[in-house]
């Protein structure tokens, strides 16, 4: 690593540590990445506030070119002062630097606007007064959510001192109430300027008061608030009191996402700053999707994956952990063969239409404390996977560290003994990580005598896992969430972070402030990809790299992202969660259209989890959650987690998650109605979010109804009985295909298990038919001991009604040998298995 740039006397910073350029131009044969060609990039932080008449104003600028560039950079405000007001800059392709602009606004004027431009590049932003609200210390109380909200909490009067402390931005996992207030003295000074209070995320809902009045509420957990103060609320000179009542009925939520702010004069300044730092930059349109098949490697052009003609991808997966965590152990608890279970739920998948598996490998198992592969039982089985994945024409996507415990975990094990955020930060644990990927990477599958970065079915690539990062109050006290982290690993990883940050304000002669800490960040970021990036390329592993856009992480992280040499985005959906059972809940709402920040434009996205979890009988979101992938344009998105057929009537593995061919049929088909819709619904597809139903052709799906549909002239998908009172798409006449369960109008079925009907040639059509599965417990309480389901055999009558039955023969063949099927009606006689019907008529003619 390289440093560039130096320390006026000014005390501003004029440089800071460059990466490495990775080399990323496509060839002939279809590379890894794009060009980057986009330009000398400057950026202005838009949280520009001032609590008097100051402001101290950071300022980035960054090279997305392949060459260095040298030139100046001019700075100019209007209504007041910069310092300084130009400034040399040298950048290396790829690199970075900061400077830190000194404004102060004229006496006379409320708000002051800096320009900055250099090489052809201009940005500006408005400075107003205000107040960082993250630099506050917040009481906080939880309430239990089944509590009527009662405004009292937010009472001016109300001794909060008793209440715990915290530090925003910051998540939490409770599902209760939480009441976050700030104590602020307003300045005189700012009397007759209008007050507003800008929130950037509330996780899922708030209601926010001043002073004990409500001033405005949202419902949306990705959703900006700007709320204005009545001024007459307003009591300048002394403490005012801002609650914001923040409520999460699902899952993970909170105040998570900076900036959260105090601003004067005109609202919508905030929204308005960050529009004039968003690149213009404007995604390909969507083209043709290519076939699956055969197996071959795909490139990102243009922030889109394509298969080598250029022809955009869209695979539709799942994630299936036979070889690790307690589906490993629970597996070999039921004694069964582990390689031949690997095979036949792969065949089972196949027949569900699953495309590709990903794995987030778990490196604890595998892994010493330097990162050398451990050569064992979970990476054998991991090896047999993918040579089984190539034989059955099935693509592979890895996330190459997992960092999750596991039962099976070695205790040495480089991610054992490092935080979560540590991993981002922590000298030895990156050192190892990427001597882990490596090793990993060059390892030769004895399977198929193929190293891993070789496999065909290999085609994705994601550094790690759900990252987590350290925030500024971790600087001031131990805020992060643990993980499953040791005390003593944490400490350790804290220390280390505190003392890169003192180190880095040290080198640049700047004072503690939380406004350099997303610059420090940005840095620490920007390093860490640049390191595991060229880990990976160092093995010539040729496939997109991706890096995980967990929980909207902040726009230091978002940036540090955007800029880096990382080809695509991951991110995941898990409407409802998992706190209860969600069968009976329309989460349609929660599944509108996706998008993503603006800045991220150049970068391919995937969904490397998703699911409808906590359901036993919903059958209905999955196609939902496809149209919700496709309209942010992701190419690749994979269920979390299929389960093995020798564990999935027990459901023992990840509760809120259950998914197999045989036992959740009806869920089964939603899935494989997702597919056809991942794949024939156009990449960045617009429509509305609704409740109750959502129609797409040839999709539709109904929370009323529990049902989902597909339906195009020769294929029919229904995943419970048709119900003739709903009618949101036009039914094929004769499908040569039908995939479903219970009846339809061409299928009168009464069993509880799916069967498909398919024309294998002009005269014949395959009949596969399986168990039926009956529900008698709950995925959430499943164990051992108590059992989700169970599969039944037994004979039930099957009435194709179709036209050519009438004279067609229906047989088995047993042993070789034909064995006809006892006719019932107008229907057949049959048990689970696979039939053969021929029709006469068809043949002579």
């Amino acid at each position: 690593m390289k440093s560039w740039g130096r320390i006026t006397r000014r005390g501003f910073l004029e440089g800071c540590a460059a990466i490495s350029a990775v080399a990323l131009t496509a060839n002939a044969n279809g590379a890894f990445g794009e060009e980057r060609t986009s330009g000398l990039a400057i950026r202005v932080t838009p949280q520009a506030i001032c609590p008097d008449r100051s402001a101290i104003i950071p300022v980035t600028l960054y090279n997305g070119t392949g060459e260095g560039l040298r030139g100046e950079l001019i700075l100019k405000c209007e209504g007041g002062t910069v310092s300084p007001a130009r400034t040399a800059i040298e950048l290396p392709p790829g690199g970075w630097r900061f400077v830190i602009a000194e404004v102060t606004m004229a006496q006379e004027s409320v708000q002051a606007k800096l320009i900055c431009g250099a090489a052809g590049a201009k940005a500006s932003v408005v400075v107003r007064r205000g107040i960082d609200l993250a630099n506050i210390v917040w009481k906080q109380k939880f309430i239990p959510a089944t509590e009527p909200i009662d405004p009292h909490w937010a009472s001016p009067d109300i001794d909060d001192t008793s209440w715990q402390d915290v530090r925003i931005p910051k998540m939490w996992e409770s599902n209760d109430n939480a009441w976050c207030r700030a104590h602020i003295t307003i300045p005189e000074a700012w009397k007759g300027e209008p007050l507003h209070v800008y929130l950037r995320a509330a996780d899922d809902n708030d209601i926010t008061y001043w002073n004990g009045v409500e001033i405005g509420h949202t419902n949306g957990w990705d959703t900006v608030r700007d709320y204005t103060v009545p001024s007459d609320l307003i009591r300048y000179g002394d403490i005012n009191v801002l609650t914001v009542m923040v409520e999460n009925p699902t899952y993970g939520g909170g105040m998570y996402k900076s900036p959260y702010l105090l601003y004067t004069g005109s609202p919508g300044w905030m929204e308005e700053n960050r529009k004039s730092q968003t690149p213009v930059y404007h995604r390909p349109k969507p083209g043709p999707v290519g076939s699956p098949l055969p197996l071959r490697p795909i490139h990102v052009k243009d922030g889109v994956l394509r298969y080598p003609d250029g022809k955009e991808v869209a695979l539709w997966g799942t994630n299936y952990y036979p070889m690790s965590w307690w589906q490993f152990v629970n597996m070999e608890k039921t004694g069964v063969d582990m390689k031949a279970t690997i095979r036949k739920d792969l065949d089972n998948m196949k027949e569900m239409g699953v495309q590709a598996i990903r794995i987030h490998v778990f490196d604890r198992e595998m892994s010493d404390g330097d990162g050398n592969l451990q050569e064992n039982i979970h990476l054998d089985l991991l090896q047999y996977l993918v040579a089984q994945c190539e034989k059955r024409d099935m693509y592979f996507y890895f996330t190459l560290i997992a960092w999750w415990g596991s039962p099976n975990a070695l205790p040495d094990s480089f991610s054992n003994v490092t935080s979560k955020p540590g991993m981002m930060f922590v000298p030895k644990a990156k050192k190892a990580a990427a001597n882990f990927i490596r090793q990993f990477l060059n390892h030769r599958n004895p399977y198929n005598n193929k190293p891993l970065k070789a496999d065909p079915p290999v085609v994705f690539l994601e550094v790690m896992n759900e990252p987590a990062y350290f925030g500024y109050d971790d600087i001031t006290w131990d805020a992060y969430q643990p993980q499953g982290e040791t005390k003593e690993v944490l400490d350790r990883d804290h220390r280390i972070f505190r003392e890169l940050w003192r180190d880095w304000l040290q080198k640049y002669r700047l004072k503690d402030d939380p406004a350099y800490f997303p610059l420090f960040r940005y840095a620490l970021m920007r390093v860490y990809i640049t390191e595991m990036i060229e880990a990976i390329r160092s093995t010539g592993a040729r496939q997109p790299i991706a890096i995980s856009y967990f929980y909207s992480p902040g726009d230091d992280i978002t940036q540090a992202i955007a800029d880096s040499a990382c080809d695509a985005i991951t991110v995941s959906a898990y409407p409802g969660g998992w706190a209860q059972i969600n069968d009976g809940r329309d989460l349609l709402p929660e599944v509108g259209p996706l998008k993503f920040d603006p800045i991220l434009a150049r970068k391919a996205r995937v969904a490397y989890e998703f699911d409808a979890p906590a359901t036993n009988t919903s059958c209905y979101l999955y196609p939902a959650l496809a149209a919700h992938f496709r309209s942010g344009e992701c190419q690749i998105a994979c269920q979390f987690q299929y389960d093995t057929i020798a564990t999935a009537r027990w459901n023992t593995d990840w509760n809120a998650h259950w998914l197999n061919l045989l036992y959740t049929p009806t869920k089964a088909v939603s899935y494989m109605v997702a597919r056809e819709a991942f794949h024939m619904l156009p990449r960045g597809i617009k429509y509305k979010a609704g409740t109750d139903h959502l129609v797409l052709p040839p999709m539709a799906t109904s929370f009323k109804y529990n049902l989902s549909l597909l339906m195009t002239p020769d294929e029919a998908y229904h995943s419970r009985s048709i119900n003739p009172d709903w009618h949101p798409l036009p039914l094929p006449k004769h499908p040569n295909r039908i995939t479903g369960v219970g009846s339809s109008p061409w299928v009168h079925y009464d069993g509880s298990g799916m069967y498909i009907l398919q024309m294998t040639s002009p005269n014949t059509f395959q009949l596969i038919v399986h168990p039926d599965s009956i529900l008698v417990g709950s995925c959430l309480t499943s164990s051992f001991d108590k059992p989700v389901a169970n599969l039944e055999s037994r004979e039930r009558r099957f009435v194709w009604k179709s036209p050519l039955a009438a004279k067609a023969e229906c047989f088995r063949v047993i042993a070789g040998k034909r064995v006809p099927v006892k006719r019932s009606g107008e229907g057949w006689i049959m048990s689970p298995g696979e039939y053969r019907i021929v029709i006469p008529r068809m043949s002579k003619g």
